[in-house]
Protein backbone atom coordinates (compact mmCIF):
# COMPACT_ATOMS: atom_id res chain seq x y z
CA UNK A 1 0.00 0.00 0.00
CA UNK A 2 2.73 2.47 0.98
CA UNK A 3 4.76 1.55 -2.13
CA UNK A 4 1.75 2.28 -4.37
CA UNK A 5 1.13 5.65 -2.70
CA UNK A 6 4.79 6.62 -3.09
CA UNK A 7 4.67 5.73 -6.77
CA UNK A 8 1.51 7.79 -7.29
CA UNK A 9 3.10 10.73 -5.48
CA UNK A 10 6.17 10.61 -7.74
CA UNK A 11 4.03 10.42 -10.88
CA UNK A 12 1.91 13.39 -9.79
CA UNK A 13 5.02 15.43 -8.97
CA UNK A 14 6.67 14.65 -12.33
CA UNK A 15 3.47 15.55 -14.19
CA UNK A 16 3.33 18.88 -12.40
CA UNK A 17 6.95 19.59 -13.28
CA UNK A 18 6.23 18.91 -16.95
CA UNK A 19 3.35 21.41 -16.87
CA UNK A 20 5.57 24.06 -15.29
CA UNK A 21 8.25 23.43 -17.92
CA UNK A 22 5.78 23.97 -20.78
CA UNK A 23 4.55 27.22 -19.22
CA UNK A 24 8.11 28.42 -18.69
CA UNK A 25 8.99 27.76 -22.33
CA UNK A 26 5.95 29.75 -23.46
CA UNK A 27 6.87 32.74 -21.29
CA UNK A 28 10.49 32.64 -22.44
CA UNK A 29 9.53 33.44 -26.03
CA UNK A 30 6.90 36.11 -25.42
CA UNK A 31 4.01 33.64 -24.92
CA UNK A 32 3.47 32.75 -28.60
CA UNK A 33 2.79 29.14 -27.57
CA UNK A 34 -0.44 30.32 -25.96
CA UNK A 35 -1.41 33.63 -27.54
CA UNK A 36 -2.76 33.30 -31.06
CA UNK A 37 -1.67 29.68 -31.34
CA UNK A 38 -5.19 28.34 -31.92
CA UNK A 39 -6.20 31.10 -34.39
CA UNK A 40 -5.27 30.77 -38.10
CA UNK A 41 -2.58 33.25 -39.16
CA UNK A 42 -4.79 34.47 -42.03
CA UNK A 43 -7.81 35.10 -39.77
CA UNK A 44 -9.36 38.53 -40.44
CA UNK A 45 -11.84 38.70 -37.56
CA UNK A 46 -11.67 41.57 -35.07
CA UNK A 47 -13.16 41.03 -31.60
CA UNK A 48 -13.10 44.31 -29.69
CA UNK A 49 -11.21 44.12 -26.42
CA UNK A 50 -9.68 40.77 -27.37
CA UNK A 51 -7.93 40.42 -30.71
CA UNK A 52 -7.26 41.52 -34.29
CA UNK A 53 -7.05 38.21 -36.13
CA UNK A 54 -4.44 36.14 -34.23
CA UNK A 55 -2.96 39.29 -32.63
CA UNK A 56 -4.24 39.17 -29.05
CA UNK A 57 -4.33 41.44 -26.05
CA UNK A 58 -1.05 41.26 -24.11
CA UNK A 59 1.10 40.26 -27.09
CA UNK A 60 4.53 41.88 -27.54
CA UNK A 61 6.83 42.60 -30.48
CA UNK A 62 8.71 39.38 -29.70
CA UNK A 63 5.46 37.43 -29.75
CA UNK A 64 4.48 39.00 -33.08
CA UNK A 65 7.78 38.04 -34.70
CA UNK A 66 7.59 34.50 -33.33
CA UNK A 67 4.01 34.08 -34.54
CA UNK A 68 4.32 35.58 -38.03
CA UNK A 69 8.07 35.53 -38.69
CA UNK A 70 10.35 38.51 -38.27
CA UNK A 71 10.26 39.41 -41.96
CA UNK A 72 6.55 40.24 -41.82
CA UNK A 73 6.82 42.63 -38.87
CA UNK A 74 8.38 45.97 -39.89
CA UNK A 75 9.14 47.61 -36.54
CA UNK A 76 10.11 51.29 -36.45
CA UNK A 77 8.64 54.76 -36.10
CA UNK A 78 5.08 55.46 -37.25
CA UNK A 79 3.05 58.71 -37.27
CA UNK A 80 1.57 59.82 -33.95
CA UNK A 81 -0.57 62.77 -32.87
CA UNK A 82 0.34 66.35 -33.77
CA UNK A 83 3.15 65.36 -36.11
CA UNK A 84 5.17 63.32 -33.62
CA UNK A 85 6.59 59.85 -34.30
CA UNK A 86 6.03 56.87 -32.00
CA UNK A 87 7.28 53.29 -31.65
CA UNK A 88 5.27 50.87 -33.73
CA UNK A 89 5.24 48.41 -36.58
CA UNK A 90 3.67 47.90 -39.99
CA UNK A 91 2.32 44.59 -41.23
CA UNK A 92 0.81 43.28 -44.48
CA UNK A 93 1.53 46.54 -46.35
CA UNK A 94 -0.31 46.86 -49.65
CA UNK A 95 -2.80 44.07 -48.87
CA UNK A 96 -6.37 44.01 -47.58
CA UNK A 97 -4.95 43.10 -44.13
CA UNK A 98 -2.67 46.13 -43.78
CA UNK A 99 -2.33 47.41 -40.21
CA UNK A 100 -0.16 49.67 -38.07
CA UNK A 101 0.69 48.65 -34.52
CA UNK A 102 1.40 51.04 -31.64
CA UNK A 103 3.63 49.77 -28.82
CA UNK A 104 3.67 50.78 -25.17
CA UNK A 105 6.39 53.47 -24.86
CA UNK A 106 7.11 52.41 -21.27
CA UNK A 107 9.27 49.38 -20.49
CA UNK A 108 11.37 47.26 -22.84
CA UNK A 109 8.90 44.54 -23.86
CA UNK A 110 7.06 46.62 -26.50
CA UNK A 111 3.61 45.38 -25.57
CA UNK A 112 0.89 46.15 -28.13
CA UNK A 113 -1.41 49.03 -27.13
CA UNK A 114 -3.31 49.75 -30.34
CA UNK A 115 -3.85 48.36 -33.84
CA UNK A 116 -4.76 50.79 -36.61
CA UNK A 117 -6.98 49.14 -39.21
CA UNK A 118 -6.00 50.18 -42.75
CA UNK A 119 -6.83 47.25 -45.05
CA UNK A 120 -10.46 46.69 -46.01
CA UNK A 121 -10.36 42.92 -45.55
CA UNK A 122 -10.84 42.98 -41.78
CA UNK A 123 -14.27 42.07 -40.38
CA UNK A 124 -15.46 43.34 -36.99
CA UNK A 125 -17.47 40.78 -35.06
CA UNK A 126 -19.94 43.51 -34.02
CA UNK A 127 -20.41 44.77 -37.60
CA UNK A 128 -18.42 48.01 -37.33
CA UNK A 129 -16.74 49.13 -40.58
CA UNK A 130 -15.42 52.15 -42.44
CA UNK A 131 -18.06 54.20 -44.27
CA UNK A 132 -20.78 53.69 -41.65
CA UNK A 133 -23.08 56.54 -40.66
CA UNK A 134 -23.46 57.82 -37.09
CA UNK A 135 -26.90 56.17 -36.86
CA UNK A 136 -25.45 52.78 -37.78
CA UNK A 137 -22.66 53.18 -35.22
CA UNK A 138 -25.19 54.23 -32.55
CA UNK A 139 -26.95 50.87 -32.98
CA UNK A 140 -23.69 48.98 -32.48
CA UNK A 141 -22.73 51.12 -29.47
CA UNK A 142 -26.17 50.73 -27.93
CA UNK A 143 -26.68 54.48 -27.48
CA UNK A 144 -25.85 57.91 -28.84
CA UNK A 145 -22.33 59.27 -28.31
CA UNK A 146 -20.22 62.41 -28.67
CA UNK A 147 -18.00 63.51 -31.57
CA UNK A 148 -15.23 66.07 -31.38
CA UNK A 149 -15.69 69.15 -33.57
CA UNK A 150 -14.00 69.02 -36.97
CA UNK A 151 -11.13 70.97 -38.60
CA UNK A 152 -8.36 70.42 -36.03
CA UNK A 153 -5.89 67.67 -35.01
CA UNK A 154 -8.46 65.65 -33.04
CA UNK A 155 -11.47 66.52 -35.14
CA UNK A 156 -14.10 63.84 -35.70
CA UNK A 157 -13.01 61.42 -32.95
CA UNK A 158 -15.89 59.69 -31.17
CA UNK A 159 -16.36 59.40 -27.42
CA UNK A 160 -18.25 56.19 -26.61
CA UNK A 161 -18.43 56.76 -22.84
CA UNK A 162 -21.19 54.62 -21.34
CA UNK A 163 -21.66 52.60 -24.52
CA UNK A 164 -20.72 49.07 -25.58
CA UNK A 165 -17.57 50.24 -27.36
CA UNK A 166 -16.18 52.43 -24.56
CA UNK A 167 -12.45 51.87 -24.10
CA UNK A 168 -12.27 49.24 -26.85
CA UNK A 169 -11.97 51.21 -30.07
CA UNK A 170 -11.22 54.66 -31.48
CA UNK A 171 -13.38 55.82 -34.38
CA UNK A 172 -12.82 59.01 -36.34
CA UNK A 173 -15.63 60.42 -38.47
CA UNK A 174 -14.95 62.20 -41.76
CA UNK A 175 -17.29 64.91 -43.13
CA UNK A 176 -15.88 64.42 -46.62
CA UNK A 177 -16.13 67.45 -48.91
CA UNK A 178 -19.05 68.97 -47.00
CA UNK A 179 -18.85 72.56 -45.79
CA UNK A 180 -18.51 72.23 -41.98
CA UNK A 181 -20.19 75.10 -40.07
CA UNK A 182 -18.35 76.85 -37.23
CA UNK A 183 -20.69 75.32 -34.65
CA UNK A 184 -19.38 71.86 -35.59
CA UNK A 185 -15.69 72.83 -35.66
CA UNK A 186 -12.92 73.05 -33.08
CA UNK A 187 -12.27 71.67 -29.61
CA UNK A 188 -15.77 70.74 -28.48
CA UNK A 189 -17.88 67.61 -28.11
CA UNK A 190 -21.10 67.36 -30.06
CA UNK A 191 -23.86 64.80 -29.52
CA UNK A 192 -24.76 62.55 -32.42
CA UNK A 193 -28.34 63.70 -31.76
CA UNK A 194 -27.40 67.24 -32.81
CA UNK A 195 -29.52 68.23 -35.83
CA UNK A 196 -26.71 70.05 -37.63
CA UNK A 197 -24.33 67.12 -37.12
CA UNK A 198 -26.94 64.71 -38.45
CA UNK A 199 -27.46 66.93 -41.49
CA UNK A 200 -23.68 66.92 -42.11
CA UNK A 201 -23.83 63.11 -41.95
CA UNK A 202 -20.10 62.30 -41.49
CA UNK A 203 -18.97 58.71 -42.12
CA UNK A 204 -16.56 56.42 -40.26
CA UNK A 205 -13.04 56.99 -41.57
CA UNK A 206 -10.22 55.82 -39.28
CA UNK A 207 -10.61 52.89 -36.86
CA UNK A 208 -8.09 51.93 -34.18
CA UNK A 209 -8.58 48.89 -31.91
CA UNK A 210 -7.33 49.06 -28.31
CA UNK A 211 -5.53 45.98 -26.96
CA UNK A 212 -4.51 47.30 -23.54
Amino acid sequence: MRERLDRETVLAWSGGMRTLLVLALGLAVGQPLVRGADIPLDDKTIVLGERVGPIEKGMTLTGLKTLFGGGKVKAGKIPGAEGEEIDGARMFAGTDREIEIVFDPEGNEKEILEVRIIGKGWKFENGLKAGMTMTEVEKINGKAFQIMGFNWDYGGFANFEGGKMEGKVSVRFDPGEADVPGSLSGDRQISTKDKKLRALNPKVGEITVFLR
